[in-house]
């Protein structure tokens, strides 16, 4: 399922690094604050072939998914782990999570909190923080 969610972000994004997705967050941060705004602009929509959710709790879980899937997949593909679902540490949910040498990490979480959060969970910021952590674990070696 994640793996269709970051082909889906990697057919959209075509070119795009971390820091290109962090901008484009930005945007799409941007136009969830402006509901009436709200993706009408065809360069801040890349997923216009989607049917449009309603409400914009629902259209963030979804761009978590889509963008999580995308940063999870980065890192997997570059430290290897696999994906699992599991219950989330700080609630009472369960929880798509990418398992890379004993680390787990929550990537549609992380959108999640950038998409409601802002800046303040830069995602440039947090994939430079994991990759300097991954690099540093026994068998933490880029594939």
């Amino acid at each position: 399922m994640m793996q269709d969610y970051a082909e889906d972000a990697v057919r959209m994004a075509r070119q795009l690094h971390v820091e290109q997705v962090e901008h484009l967050l930005t945007q799409l941060q941007d136009g969830l604050q402006s509901p009436a705004e709200s993706f009408s602009n065809p360069q801040a929509n890349h997923m216009a072939e989607r049917p449009v959710t309603s409400g914009v709790e629902d259209r963030v879980d979804e761009l978590a998914r889509v963008w999580g899937g995308y940063l999870g997949e980065v890192v997997r593909r570059r430290f290897g782990g696999e994906w699992t679902v599991e219950k989330y540490p700080a609630g009472d949910f369960l929880i798509v999570t990418l398992n890379v040498n004993g680390a787990k990490l929550f990537p549609a979480m992380k959108i999640h909190k950038r998409l409601t959060n802002g800046a303040a969970d830069d995602l440039l910021a947090f994939y430079r923080n994991v990759r300097a952590r991954l690099e540093v674990l026994p068998g933490g070696k880029i594939q």
